[in-house]
C-alpha cells in the first residue's frame, strides 16, 4: 500500500495514526502489508498505474472513478487558522484575503474553485502556520489535528480557529484497485473497520493521541 507524509497521521512506514491503524486492520486479518511512504504526486502515481494495491487516505477530489473503496473510515475536516481578533469560519470570509495553502494537499473543490481569493503556496503546514504568525498571509487552511501539530510545533502565538465550524469536510478511506483481488480487500477492510468501531479498538488508535493547541 502506499500514502504519502501527513503530520500526526502518516509519520513514516512505522509511525502516526493511519499506520497504526492499518497495521492493526493487516493484523486481524493476517495479511502482509509493506507501506510505502513517499510524496503525494508519487504515490498516487504508484496507484493509479497498478504499481501499489491500495493507497490512504483516499479521497474524491484525487481517486481515479474506478477504485475498490471502503467505507469511509474518517472525516477529514478543514478549518481556517487566523490571527486571533480576526474570526473566518467560511469560505465567503476568505474573499479578498491573501490564504495559505500547502502544497499537494487535497483541498475541496468550492474552496478551489472560488476566484475572489488569492491563494499562496508552501512547502509544509508549520511554514504556513509561522506565515500566519508573521502575518505574511492572512489566514491559514489546513486539516484540524495536521493544524494543531503545526500550530504546536511553529511556536506561533495568537493563533486560533473556529472548533466546530469546519470550513469543508470531505469523507476518507482506503482505495484499492477495480479488481477482484481489490474488492476483496476493500470488503475486508470495511468489515474490519466496523467490527473495530464496535469492540473500542478504533476510537482508541484514532483519539488517543489529539494534539491539544499551544497555550
Amino acid at each position: 500500500m502506499t500514502t504519502f507524509p501527513i503530520p500526526l497521521m502518516v509519520e513514516g512506514d512505522k509511525k502516526g495514526i493511519f499506520i497504526d491503524l492499518t497495521n492493526e486492520i493487516a493484523k486481524r486479518n493476517n495479511i502482509k502489508i509493506a507501506i510505502d511512504v513517499i510524496p503525494t504526486g508519487k504515490s498516487l502515481l504508484a496507484f493509479s498505474s497498478g504499481r501499489a494495491d491500495g493507497f490512504f487516505p483516499g479521497l474524491d477530489v484525487y481517486m481515479p472513478r474506478k477504485t475498490s473503496r471502503t467505507l469511509a473510515f474518517y472525516q477529514k475536516a478543514d478549518f481556517v487558522f487566523y490571527k486571533k481578533g480576526k474570526v473566518l469560519s467560511k469560505i465567503s470570509d476568505l474573499e479578498g484575503k491573501k490564504v495559505g495553502l500547502t502544497f499537494r494537499y487535497p483541498y475541496a473543490k468550492e474552496l478551489m474553485d472560488n476566484k475572489k481569493i488569492r491563494f499562496e503556496f508552501a512547502e509544509d503546514d508549520i511554514a504556513n502556520m509561522r506565515k500566519l504568525g508573521q502575518g505574511l498571509i492572512e489566514a491559514f487552511v489546513v486539516e484540524e489535528r495536521s493544524g494543531l501539530k503545526a500550530l504546536e510545533l511553529s511556536g506561533v502565538r495568537d493563533v486560533g480557529y473556529q472548533a466546530g465550524k469546519p470550513l469543508s469536510v470531505q469523507e476518507v478511506y482506503y482505495a484499492f484497485q477495480d479488481s477482484e483481488e481489490g474488492r476483496k480487500y476493500a470488503d475486508i477492510f470495511s468489515k474490519t473497520l466496523t467490527k473495530m468501531k464496535n469492540d473500542g479498538h478504533f476510537e482508541k488508535i484514532m483519539f488517543n493521541r489529539q494534539s491539544e493547541p499551544s497555550p
